[in-house]
């Protein structure tokens, strides 16, 4: 299929299964928590809604040989004067041309504002893929396209996504470079956030060798289709996997009602995973099968397969934010510490982190002891 996820490491990492932030440092433009919390605390909003842009791209521009691309997108605001502020980049994901993202952008949406945002695609070179995007120098990658809408074009839209065609202005000649689409979703408020333990029994195996499953989860939307929401690690040589506890919000579940896809593929470095199972259920379905310790069958087609899903462990806690503990009377203390491990070599040479300078003078450690 070519058309799910990796990031780094060839693909075998996990997305958005963790904290709050899919692992781009995407954050809000301009946004004061502090006034945010104060606004709150009488009963008041801010003067913006914040959304969620979650991306997709088909058809895109093959720039590699022996492979297909492994496209990036990154999402910047364009200011008044021209110039491009970028806001955040998606992951990764290694071969392939039609990809879905599970990484989301966070932008602040303004009524009384035009806010142009700026989309661009780009292949990352392979020898890339170990480095984390955020240091990654777009100059250095290979350009697959761009696209350009207001933020409000994608929020007024019915079922709120948007489908824009890529463009090269450098292109001497006028190509079909794919389209990507866009979809927005007000965030969620809820601090509520569900840690669940997933394993797999009895997956399909294979005739010449073991399965290297992972699990992708997405949301089904009321509008139709769906938005992956995370991947787990890949988990090699297993037919009975338990990943990593996952880490989910209300943000991006929606509701412990609202139907969700689980798929479950077997890894292949080239991007063509090998479906091996999927079911619907929703984190209530999750929740129940977790007390009554019963597993979910996976579906392929219609047909029941062998292999299930369990539910090994369900937590729903309240996620606390910063301000939650500073006005709780959480205090922070500064301190520092000093490494004197002997591997910094011989005090008495010139070359150790620790020379005694017979002149008096203070090395790096003393000169900080001295502060």
């Amino acid at each position: 299929m070519g058309s799910f996820f990796s990031d780094v490491r060839g693909g075998q990492e996990r997305v958005g299964a963790g904290s709050r932030s899919a692992g781009s440092g995407n954050a809000a433009p301009e946004r004061n928590d502090a006034v945010d919390h104060l606004l709150i605390s009488r009963g008041l909003r801010g003067l913006y809604s914040q959304v969620e842009l979650s991306v997709s791209a088909t058809k895109l521009r093959d720039r590699d040989v022996l492979s297909s691309s492994d496209p990036m997108a990154v999402l910047f605001a364009k200011k008044p004067d021209g110039k491009l502020q970028e806001i955040g980049r998606t992951e990764v994901i290694m071969n392939s041309l039609n990809p879905a993202w599970i990484t989301k952008f966070i932008v602040n949406y303004q009524f009384e504002i035009v806010q142009p945002l700026v989309f661009q695609i780009f292949d990352v070179d392979t020898k890339y893929h170990n480095t984390p995007v955020k240091t990654l120098q777009l100059n250095d990658q290979d350009f697959l396209g761009e696209a350009t809408c207001v933020l409000s074009e994608i929020v007024t839209k019915p079922t709120r996504n948007l489908v824009l065609g890529l463009h090269d202005k450098k292109a001497r000649h006028a190509a079909r470079l794919g389209s990507i689409t866009v979809h927005a979703e007000e965030t969620v408020s809820s601090r509520t956030v569900i840690e669940m333990t997933l394993r797999c029994s009895n997956l399909q195996k294979r005739m010449f060798s073991i399965r290297d499953p992972f699990l992708i989860i997405s949301r089904v939307l009321e509008s139709g289709g769906s938005i992956p929401i995370c991947k787990t690690e890949v988990i090699k040589n297993n037919l009975n996997p338990v990943w990593k506890t996952l880490v989910l919000t209300m943000q991006q579940f929606g509701s412990k009602d609202n139907p969700l896809l689980v798929h479950c593929y077997d890894f292949n470095s080239n991007g063509n995973h090998q479906l091996l199972g999927q079911l619907q259920a929703s984190i209530s379905t999750f929740e129940k099968h977790n007390r009554e310790r019963a597993g979910i069958s996976f579906y392929s087609g219609k047909k029941m397969l062998k292999g299930q899903l369990f539910i090994d462990s369900f937590i729903e806690k309240t996620q606390y934010t910063f301000i939650d503990y500073i006005s709780s009377g959480f205090e922070l203390n500064f301190m520092v510490a000093i490494d004197f491990t002997a591997s910094n070599g011989n005090p008495r040479l010139p070359e150790s982190l620790h020379f005694i300078d017979p002149t008096g003078r203070l090395n790096a450690y003393q000169q900080v002891k001295g502060l």
